[in-house]
């Protein structure tokens, strides 16, 4: 009890009036059991014996830790028993991975898993610029993980750098005074969109349910999917471009026109390009685009021609500086819509 609660109770006692200014010193008498109100005048206040305040406050605090103890007993039954039934409406691949089709149950369970992140959140966002509405709804959060001295990178497709509004956020999470400060780059070639927090829980999009809904995600708590899925966020992260905000501002897009300072390559070339400097077997190319590996190999003929490259190599190096890398995917590109990849 405060020493200004002592006081005032000795006013009270002693029949004295009490200031306005103790009110807060009256409502904490008044919890503690130890003043009440006469029921025959609400303005006067009258001291009860302290001792059997005492007393009785005892009481009720046992009664309520008995309560609570009851509850913590209850607890693990109580939660196995409401698993069972929540376990039973989900649907999962395997023991390690919970499909979510409703959008808003993917948001939801984003900021828990996000906002209770303790070391590390790593993403990947392939889709492009996001919306300001999605970035200030997601700026709080994350600069509280940051305050909390968790660490956030996240790959962005190069395309965003000439986005104003990602870019205006990249700048405040990456140039902040206080607590840590946020990693972004970003990268020209494609890859898939997740999100892993502490190592331990990864959301992905949803690539094995036919038909479900566009924003549907797998939420994997597997942790030996959970190492992959970092190993290769890292090797993405290597082969990226450090971004810290800067607007590039050129406003490339898939349909900018041919010219010598100008994109020079088809929608195909892009993902022959990409697929070959990540590596990737011509036959695996030619299989995702639906062409021949001849088309395959013809195209990067083609592209040595357009580059003047003598060899693989030097096409890979000069296609590294080149604005074609930094157009991004669209559903031509993806072999989805553009006649051009027809076998």
């Amino acid at each position: 009890m405060s020493a200004n609660a002592v006081r005032v109770f000795g006013l009270i006692a002693a029949g004295m009036p009490v200031a306005d200014g103790d009110a807060d010193s009256v409502a904490e008498l008044t919890a503690w059991g130890c003043v009440t109100t006469d029921p025959d005048d609400e303005n006067r206040l009258v001291a009860l014996n302290p001792k059997v305040a005492a007393r009785r406050r005892l009481t009720l605090d046992a009664e309520e830790a008995m309560l609570r103890l009851e509850r913590m007993r209850c607890l693990p039954e109580v939660a196995d028993e409401l698993y069972g039934q929540y376990q039973r409406v989900q649907l999962r691949a395997g023991g390690g991975a919970e499909y979510i089709a409703d959008p808003a149950v993917v948001n939801a369970r984003l900021d828990d898993v996000v906002g209770g992140a303790q070391r590390e959140i790593l993403a990947a966002q392939p889709a492009g610029p996001r919306s300001q509405m999605q970035l200030g709804r997601s700026l709080e959060r994350d600069t509280a993980a940051l305050e909390r001295g968790v660490d956030k990178r996240t790959i962005y497709r190069a395309t965003v750098r000439d986005n104003p509004v990602t870019a205006e956020y990249a700048r405040a999470m990456s140039h902040r005074r206080s607590g840590r400060s946020a990693q972004f780059v970003t990268l020209a070639e494609p890859f898939e969109r997740v999100i892993i927090v502490d190592r331990q829980t990864a959301f992905v999009s949803n690539h094995l349910v036919a038909g479900g809904p566009e924003h549907a995600a797998w939420q994997v708590s597997d942790q030996a999917v959970i190492a992959y899925m970092v190993e290769e966020f890292d090797a993405k992260w290597r082969r990226a471009d450090p971004w810290r905000g800067e607007v590039r501002g050129r406003g490339l897009t898939a349909d900018v026109g041919l010219g010598v300072d100008g994109v020079r390559t088809t929608p195909r070339q892009r993902e022959v390009m990409r697929d070959m400097v990540a590596g990737k077997d011509q036959r695996a190319t030619a299989a995702r685009l639906g062409v021949s590996v001849r088309t395959v190999s013809e195209e990067i003929n083609a592209l040595k021609d357009l580059f003047d490259a003598e060899s693989r190599e030097q096409l890979a190096f000069k296609w590294a500086f080149s604005p074609d890398r930094l157009v991004g995917v669209s559903a031509a590109e993806s072999g989805q819509a553009d006649v051009e990849t027809a076998a």
